[in-house]
């Protein structure tokens, strides 16, 4: 069994502008520090012909998560998370240390009247006996959540930044 969740976001940029600035370097370490939780960090970030690939590491503390995966994951989970951008969208793969399950999904910018809008179509599974679909869902609530928490902070970084 799978969970899924759709968001879409309005930005008052540009998709282009949007895809650089959500690749940029700089925005990334002060999203992890801003959103990332605990730990988090920007590993990596690699730029070629074909995109770019980006690796976050983000950290969900164990006072977050529900009483029967606290017992068993006491130190919180971390999330690997890696994106990857062309100039037509993007794909996001995760994976959540410790549990056996992944967060897939695909990205893409449009343009609109305003800016654009980022959409986001994203699937958990947890392969864990009797377990498995409420640790999808709380994944998908907490993924749902820390996707509007970016999309808050991507718009005050935005505003920041463009005051000379």
């Amino acid at each position: 069994m799978a969970s899924r969740v759709e968001l879409r976001h309005r930005y008052p940029e540009s998709p282009e502008r949007i895809r650089e600035v959500l690749t940029d370097p700089d925005y990334l370490r002060d999203k992890m520090h801003a959103v990332g939780g605990p730990r988090a960090e920007l590993v990596s970030r690699e730029q070629d012909e074909r995109g770019v690939t980006i690796v976050l590491h983000q950290a969900v503390p164990s006072d977050a998560l529900p009483s029967f995966l606290r017992s068993v994951r006491p130190e919180g989970l971390t999330i690997r998370r890696t994106e990857t951008w062309t100039s037509s969208g993007g794909s996001v793969h995760a994976v959540v240390d410790g549990v056996p399950g992944t967060i897939t999904g695909g990205m893409y910018l449009e343009p609109d009247s305003t800016g654009c809008v980022l959409g986001a179509q994203l699937t958990a599974e947890v392969s864990l006996p009797l377990f498995g679909g409420k640790v999808e869902k709380m994944i998908m609530d907490n993924v749902a959540k820390l996707m509007n928490a970016e999309y808050q902070f991507t718009l005050d970084w935005l505003r920041d930044s463009a005051t000379p």
